[in-house]
């Protein structure tokens, strides 16, 4: 059995989380939780090695900088940014925002997760 690739979700929305993750897993994801505690990340970066973090857009601006800052230094994985509303937008090669439906939301992971650009 191959082991699942781990996608870290950081957000103080629960339900959005929740239909992210049901998303993602059913297309084989393991998807992990966490706090915007950098020692947090730290560790779950350190123990899961997730391939993607996702900031839900619920977080303060602070805390996304903070979250993005962790994730650079523990992980170096591209980070996704969850958004209600509006299109895709590349913010850098690894911080891109979402706002998709979920068959469009998962091809921009996979793309992502591939090594293309979010945008």
């Amino acid at each position: 059995m191959t082991e699942k690739d781990k996608i870290l979700v950081v957000s103080h929305d629960p339900g959005l989380a929740d239909v992210r993750r049901k998303v993602l897993e059913n297309a084989g994801f393991e998807v992990l939780a966490a706090t915007t505690d950098p020692n947090a990340i730290q560790a779950t970066c350190a123990i899961h090695k997730p391939r993607l973090v996702m900031i839900g857009y619920s977080l303060q601006p602070s805390e996304k900088r903070r979250v993005w800052a962790a994730v650079k230094e523990h992980c170096e994985v591209p980070v996704l940014e969850l958004h209600r509303e509006s299109g895709p937008e590349l913010m850098s090669p690894d911080f891109s925002h979402e706002s998709l439906a979920p068959d469009d939301f998962l091809a921009m992971v996979i793309k992502i997760l591939r090594g293309g650009r979010g945008n």
